[in-house]
């Protein structure tokens, strides 16, 4: 394990992994903004990558859309050819190439701003296991939409409006987690309703999962 401090150490570790990735790179990108060098690297890299045949995924927060600056990097990532899917939350910033690999917080659960590179150690599969779940959750993202096998299919906001009522949050819930008003939560999942011709919440939950929506 070493650390990695300030930008210009994470650009040359991000190199390092992209050198290192034979198969795939692995990105979880927070909300939380980092460094606009590191960004402008990651998009560098991607294309980089997808260039000679590895593959590069993401996930984002699904809510992408509606941050111009945080909506560009993941539109400029897609364009670069990573495979992108969306979440509701994305708790951590890491990148792991070929599960071998890993950048990562030296404390997962957020306390303080430093980072470390990991070779071969059970933190690596630890965080490869913990891209590959949220991979599962997530959404295909397409310019800022999803879309489900069942045809067209929600926005962000309604896809995150859906995953939340699926956990059970209440209006009050929903909005604390979206950041948006009850009111313009409560619209959006009317909205949902009559397109999924659905009397209650609970018939729309079924509704869009039998659609592939969630």
């Amino acid at each position: 394990m070493a650390s990695v401090q300030g930008a210009s150490q994470i650009l040359d570790a991000l190199s390092a992994l992209g050198r290192a990735a034979a198969r795939e790179l692995c990105v979880v990108l927070p909300r939380r903004p980092y460094d606009r060098r590191v960004q402008e690297h990651l998009v560098e890299l991607t294309a980089q990558l997808t260039g000679r045949g590895v593959e590069v995924r993401v996930i984002c927060v699904s809510e992408a859309g509606r941050e111009p600056a945080y909506g560009d990097h993941v539109r400029r990532l897609a364009r670069a050819g990573a495979r992108i899917r969306t979440v509701a939350d994305v708790p951590l910033w890491a990148a792991v190439a070929d599960g071998r690999y890993a950048i990562a917080p030296a404390d997962p659960a957020g306390r303080g701003t430093e980072t470390v590179l990991l070779r071969g150690t059970a933190s690596v599969a630890a965080y490869a296991a913990l891209f590959e779940a949220l991979w599962l959750q997530g959404a295909a993202y397409i310019g800022g939409s999803v879309r489900g096998a069942g045809g067209e299919g929600p926005d962000e906001r309604e896809r995150e409006a859906l995953l939340l009522l699926a956990e059970g949050l209440t209006d009050d819930g929903i909005a604390r987690r979206t950041g948006l008003s009850i009111r313009t939560n409560r619209r959006t999942i009317a909205k949902l309703m009559d397109r999924l011709g659905a009397r209650s919440r609970f018939q729309a939950g079924v509704e869009a999962a039998r659609r592939e929506w969630v």
